[in-house]
């Protein structure tokens, strides 16, 4: 008798669709919602959690992102623990308990994957993201019935993203030293011109690294080997995607209207008419009517995802959506430039990107069609979730 998996659901947008998709491939599971107050240490949440691995038949757990207090409980029941990590940086990757032999860890960056490998990883495969094809079938039926959904969210270009311009952005609070400051600023400068190859982490001298480590509190405490220069290099990486995006939409703005979706507050620079803050967009109901009503969708990598495909281009495709998106290598790897998405490695690219694109309908229109079959050919979630559960659970039976 084939054992069921549990399912932790901690809140992750991509949730709703893993459940779906292991209902599709007929595997036996349980879901296990509760709140986890300590990543290490939750004697409330590990009873109740073996409680239910020991009534309920439970083969392995499975989560979406790693935490270390599941690692602990299924070692210490002998059965496996998957992880699908789609967030980077992810600090609970540096947990002492990464090298526990239970733990069947699949990135979606290939570049992390090898990192988590080199920290001590027993079990750590590269392993792209996914998307749902039948998104695009079920918001055609929802616009066929209430035709007002399409024409709310139609628009030449949109942006669904945050600008890191607030408490995530500790580097803006840090109070660094003036050489310091100026050192940073260079990095930032220099990173942003370069697209696809992140050289923070090597450029970054030791002295440096403490100022950041301290100013700006990247200490993660007991039962963690922390990686300082990583953790110095996420922190100012976060700051080259934030200006990036300013700089981005700024530049789109000279030209062309753009529908911004965020729970950023909008800089000053930022306030202006061909901007439209149009506020935070639900991920279930409202994105996929945007992804699939703009004729442009940009996607802009976060720069701590140093290889990786984002969910973000996933969903975009996966609604029938036109991408168009910052350079990444396994974008690169993984699709065609100018056949099922575009890509741009420069701010000047983009615009002439977006312009050809605008003026080129047909062709817009085939290569999102083309996207949307790369999906349902090649990146389908039920697929991919099916391949991972045989690779991580050979021996579960």
């Amino acid at each position: 008798m084939q054992k069921k998996l549990l399912i932790y659901r901690w809140g992750s947008i991509s949730e709703p669709s893993l459940v779906e998709a292991v209902k599709e491939i007929g595997w036996p599971y349980a879901e296990f919602v509760k709140e986890m107050k300590d990543y290490h240490s939750d004697g409330g949440f590990a009873g109740e959690m073996m409680k239910m691995i020991h009534g309920q038949q439970i083969g392995a757990v499975f989560s979406y992102d790693y935490f270390p207090l599941i690692s602990m409980i299924c070692e210490i029941n002998q059965i496996p623990y998957l992880s699908w990590i789609y967030d980077c940086p992810q600090y609970t990757l540096q947990s002492e308990t990464l090298k526990s032999p239970c733990n069947q860890i699949f990135c979606f960056d290939e570049s992390y994957a090898r990192r988590i490998k080199k920290m001590g990883a027993a079990s750590c495969f590269h392993f792209p993201l996914a998307g749902v094809s039948r998104q695009l079938a079920q918001i055609e039926e929802k616009e066929g019935k209430n035709p007002y959904l399409g024409k709310k969210y139609k628009c030449d270009i949109s942006f669904v993203g945050n600008l890191y311009n607030e408490d995530k952005n500790r580097l803006r609070r840090a109070g660094l030293s003036e050489y310091a400051s100026g050192f940073v600023e260079g990095l930032v400068e220099s990173q942003l011109m370069v697209y696809g190859y992140n050289f923070l982490k090597e450029s970054m001298p030791e002295w440096l690294v403490k100022e950041l480590v301290e100013k700006c509190s990247l200490v993660l405490g007991e039962g963690y080997r922390q990686d300082d220069v990583q953790m110095a290099a996420d922190a100012v990486g976060m700051e080259v995607t934030g200006r990036e995006r300013e700089r981005t939409l700024d530049k789109i703005s000279e030209k062309y209207p753009i529908h911004f979706y965020t729970s950023s507050k909008l800089p000053a620079g930022l306030v202006k008419e061909n901007i439209k803050n149009m506020g935070y967009a639900d991920y279930q109901k409202e994105m996929p009517f945007i992804f699939h009503n703009s004729r442009i969708n940009l996607n802009i990598t976060s720069r701590t995802i140093e290889t990786g495909i984002p969910q973000r281009v996933f969903d975009i495709l996966s609604c029938g959506g036109f991408c168009l998106t910052s350079y990444q290598p396994e974008i690169d790897q993984y699709f065609t430039d100018g056949e099922d998405l575009a890509m741009y490695t420069s701010l000047e690219e983009l615009m002439d990107k977006a312009e050809y694109y605008l003026t080129h309908e047909k062709e817009r229109s085939q290569i999102a069609r083309n996207g949307h079959r790369r999906i349902r050919e090649d990146f389908e979630l039920k697929d991919k979730l099916a391949e991972l559960l045989q690779r991580g659970l050979l021996s579960l039976t």
